[in-house]
């Protein structure tokens, strides 16, 4: 029992010892130099990296041209940025016209699935396929609520503000280790002007340029018959190309699943089905609340104003080939739209 206790006290006082020297070696240590830790945080620390793509906008382009033939991607410039457009030439001897797409919004150039099916088959029957990025349509803005006034008595904020700040107060800036003079203090500062912001383009007039700039690229390589192809809220943006280019400027229309009105944006497909006398085929899959409504007040409008060529069909609700789709509408085109392509064409302005 003596000889535990005798070895216990010997580690106890070995311990002691050592934790002794170690904090010894430890004040004895040099403190570490401020400006070689400062150094050596900054080296630590990690700079980001600047963003690859200016906007979501231009990566998702560019994601999809990579995914595309590269004689089938077009970059068209638009003020300090691109547009995205697809071009695919008919592969025939004897070219018949051209087709130009308009998706739906929120979509870029090959997410309508409908619409890339046909801008990949349509080349094979002798029509060149065209279809331009467009834009998403601009956020509704929320309303603006006038506050409630208080209860409570309103306070002289006029004289509050103009009340000069006590002597004690501090005043000295640390920055630059002045001392500030008060009475500058309170002197009232007149705010800096605002800079002024340059006015974004809204959705419509983008979507206005590069449709018109996809027509006269189409109108440069000889093709003067067009036909337009529209999907979803893409129609109100067509029926506002087609009121600006005048009603005799395509040789058909067709409507897949499209909507009458796009929130935000003027545009009136239903003055267009009135005025517009060129065959119409108006495809939907009955799959949303609006389409039967819409699909009712297209067929009324077209029936008011006598179009002998105007064809509503109800198509299978889900078709991942979209085989009778394109059958529809190839058949259409071929049947009502078939033209030549005329080289070194001309427009000739009515007087």
């Amino acid at each position: 029992m003596y000889l535990c206790l005798f070895a216990c006290g010997a580690f106890v006082q070995g311990a002691f010892a050592q934790g002794d020297s170690t904090a010894q070696e430890a004040a004895e240590a040099p403190a570490p130099d401020a400006e070689s830790a400062a150094a050596e945080a900054a080296e630590a620390e990690v700079v980001p990296e600047a963003p690859i793509y200016s906007s979501r906008a231009l990566r998702d382009m560019s994601l999809v041209a990579q995914a595309t033939p590269s004689d089938q991607v077009l970059w068209w410039p638009e003020g300090e940025s691109q547009v995205l457009a697809l071009y695919n030439r008919a592969i025939s001897a004897e070219p018949v016209g051209a087709v130009l797409f308009v998706q739906d919004q929120d979509l870029h150039a090959i997410r309508p699935q409908r619409l890339q099916q046909l801008r990949l088959a349509l080349p094979a029957f002798g029509w060149t396929t065209l279809m331009v990025t467009l834009p998403p349509p601009d956020a509704v803005p929320v309303p603006v609520r006038e506050a409630p006034e208080p209860a409570t008595a309103a306070v002289d904020t006029a004289a509050t503000a103009e009340a000069p700040r006590p002597e004690t107060e501090e005043v000295f800036d640390d920055t630059s280790g002045e001392v500030a003079s008060v009475d500058e203090l309170n002197t009232p500062q007149e705010p800096a002007a605002p800079t002024p912001a340059i006015p974004a383009k809204s959705a419509s007039e983008m979507t206005d340029t590069r449709l018109a700039q996809a027509i006269r690229h189409l109108h440069d390589n000889g093709q003067f018959n067009v036909v337009l192809v529209v999907e979803g809220a893409g129609a109100v943006r067509a029926a506002r190309l087609v009121a600006q280019m005048g009603f005799e400027g395509f040789r058909a229309l067709v409507l897949l699943d499209a909507r009458n009105q796009l929130q935000g944006e003027a545009g009136d497909l239903l003055a267009v089905i009135a005025k517009l006398s060129v065959p119409m085929l108006d495809l939907y899959e009955d799959r949303h609340i609006a389409d039967e409504r819409d699909v009712a007040t297209r067929l009324v409008t077209a029936k008011r104003a006598g179009h002998e060529n105007y064809v509503s069909l109800q198509m299978p609700v889900y078709e991942p080939s979209q085989e009778r789709v394109i059958k529809r509408v190839r058949g259409f085109l071929d049947a009502h739209a078939k033209g030549v392509k005329v080289d070194n064409a001309q427009v000739i302005d009515a007087p």
